[in-house]
């Protein structure tokens, strides 16, 4: 027996996991890695993107199952993230 992941799986599990990574150090997670605890938005906002493209690639390869629909529908999410993030550390929009 063959396990096969495709990429709107693969899409689906990445999206997640960066927007909790890049969400983690805020309230209510609120988990902090000391001094190092900044690094991980980035780090969790660069899973998340490598998450989209696949959504993406999945999308136009035209995959079976509503899984690739699932991950797109999780752009607003990153857009919202960038808007909270540039307001939280920029002071305005």
């Amino acid at each position: 027996m063959r396990l096969e992941m495709n990429y709107s799986k693969y899409s689906l599990i990445l999206s997640i996991s960066g927007i909790f990574i890049a969400y983690m150090i805020f309230p209510p997670f609120n988990i902090t890695f000391g001094q190092w605890s900044m690094i991980a938005i980035p780090i969790g906002f660069a899973i998340y993107l490598i998450g989209v493209i696949f959504g993406m690639i999945a999308y136009f390869k035209k995959e079976k199952g509503l899984i690739k629909y699932v991950s797109l529908i999780s752009i607003p999410l990153g857009v919202l993230f960038v808007v909270f993030i540039s307001h939280l550390f920029g002071g305005e929009i």
